[in-house]
């Protein structure tokens, strides 16, 4: 399985890539979200680790990108962010995330939830 993060923070996208490939995952990361879309249009990724707060292309016009995508329409996409507040995480959920995670979050949190997803 191959799970794609993106996130414009070095660090962010350094220790979730570290995080999943301890556990044996394959991971591909994109430091922007144009990046991310290219990526999603040749590589079919079951679980998406996605920042919001991005330079440019930000998560929510990523996410929608994303989705357009033959080979990741159905992917299970996590927001990665600041944000964290109630209110913010059910506007993450009803623009189409599947998931929110707060930044900063816990590392078995992240383990968890792959796992949560991969076993459906």
């Amino acid at each position: 399985m191959n799970i794609l993060v993106v996130d414009d923070k070095k660090d962010i996208l350094t220790l979730v890539q570290t995080i999943l490939e301890m556990e044996g995952y394959k991971v591909t990361t994109s430091n922007n979200g144009a990046d991310a879309v290219v990526q999603c249009k040749h590589n079919e990724f079951p679980i998406i680790f996605l920042d919001l707060m991005m330079e440019g292309m930000d998560g929510f016009v990523t996410l929608k990108e994303i989705r357009k995508t033959e080979l990741n329409k159905s992917s299970h996409i996590i927001a990665l962010t600041a944000k964290a507040y109630e209110n913010d995480k059910r506007e993450v959920l009803e623009k189409g995330f599947n998931d929110h995670f707060s930044k900063p979050f816990r590392v078995n949190d992240i383990l968890n939830k792959v796992r949560e997803v991969i076993e459906r």
